[in-house]
This record gives structure tokens, C-alpha cells and sequence, in this order.
């Protein structure tokens, strides 16, 4: 009995080590895999960044940074930022032809350490912050320069011819902005926003003296 119960035992921990062998090796593919994944976004991020500092020698800092945005809307200006970094970090390195994973792990070994792994924080997903009672959030402060940018922006796409604007559907969008900036720019004494006919005048009159 005893001896039916060995060969039991050692035929399970052949199994096992066969099913362990076989899930270990699946993962050292794929961690191989995301490595060699992770290399080759980084050396395409250089060249992108490569890209953005030529275009920004040629334009210039202030008409750069608004072509960036218009013309590539999908990306983060934090990440795009991150690429510039990464090239400025690595100005000196050539470009690749060849993009077998020894070329790749020799070129990113062969870069500033700090860069590459300041750009590879930015793959790690953002932790989330528990509230805490006591916790005080601050209210963001009154600022225009969202809607400057936004305004900068569609001047870019239209000036360029990437995105036409409708003159007289932004007319009729713009009319109380319109009205606002007269006031402003001290064009017109009366402010719309606290004219007795505006919706938000009464809403204002309404919380207050509730």
C-alpha cells in the first residue's frame, strides 16, 4: 500500500511539474515579448520626439506648440513632451534599420538610463488615490486660457486648411461671448453677465437668497 502511494505521488508531481514547466515558459514568452515591445516603443518614441524637435526648430516655440496640438489632437501633450525629453536625453543616437531584439536591447543599453526609465513610468497605470475624511479639494482658478488655446487652435486648422470653420455657424455659437469680450475690453459699459434678462443673473438671485 505504501509503496502504491509513492508511485502515486511521483506520478502527480510529474504532472505537475510538466503543467508548471509548460505555464512558465508561456510567461518567460510573453514577459520576452512585452520586453522587446517595450524597447521598440521607446525607440520609436525618440524618433517621434526626433520628429517634434525638428518641426519646432522650423516653426518656432509658440506656432509649434499649437500645430502640435492640431495636428496630432489624439496625443497628450504630457506624452508628446515625454518623446522630446527622451530625444533631448539621446540627441546623439542614430536611427535603426534593423529591428531584431539584439539591435533593439543593444541600442536602448546604450542610452540614458534615467530617460529611458522616466519615459517608461509613464506605462505604469496611474494609482488610485483613496478619499480620506478631512480630504480638501480646491476649487480650480478662474482662467481663459483654455478657451485661448481652443481659439488658437481652430485659427491653426482653418489658416492651414486642415478644418474650415463655418464663419456663420461660429457667429450665431459665439454671440454672448461676443457680448462678454465688448464688455471686457471695456468696448461697452454693461456687463451681460449681470443683465437683469440673463437666465444666470436670476439663478444667481435664486441661490443667493435661498
Amino acid at each position: 500500500m505504501q509503496k502504491t502511494t509513492e508511485k502515486q505521488l511521483a506520478v502527480r508531481a510529474k504532472r505537475l511539474s510538466k503543467e508548471g514547466y509548460h505555464l512558465l515558459e508561456l510567461m518567460n514568452e510573453a514577459e520576452a515579448s512585452v520586453y522587446r515591445n517595450v524597447n521598440l516603443a521607446n525607440y520609436h518614441a525618440w524618433h517621434f520626439g526626433k520628429f517634434l524637435a525638428s518641426a519646432k526648430a522650423e516653426l518656432g516655440h509658440g506656432r509649434f506648440t499649437i500645430w502640435r496640438g492640431a495636428t496630432f489632437p489624439n496625443v497628450h501633450e504630457r506624452k508628446a513632451q515625454r518623446c522630446q525629453e527622451l530625444f533631448a536625453k539621446n540627441s546623439k543616437a542614430t536611427e535603426l534599420s534593423d529591428f531584431s531584439e539584439r539591435s533593439l536591447a543593444k541600442w536602448i543599453a546604450n542610452r540614458d538610463e534615467n530617460s529611458i526609465r522616466k519615459f517608461r513610468l509613464g506605462y505604469v497605470p496611474a494609482k488610485e488615490q483613496p478619499e480620506h475624511k478631512g480630504n480638501v479639494k480646491f476649487g480650480r482658478l478662474v482662467s481663459f486660457i483654455n478657451l485661448v488655446n481652443e481659439f488658437d487652435r481652430l485659427e491653426y486648422r482653418h489658416t492651414s486648411g486642415l478644418q474650415i470653420v463655418d464663419f456663420d455657424e461660429a457667429r450665431e455659437e459665439t454671440a454672448r461671448l461676443y457680448l462678454f469680450l465688448r464688455w471686457l475690453h471695456g468696448d461697452t459699459p454693461e456687463n451681460p453677465w449681470e443683465a437683469n434678462d440673463s437666465p444666470r443673473y436670476y439663478a444667481r438671485r435664486s441661490v443667493r437668497s435661498n
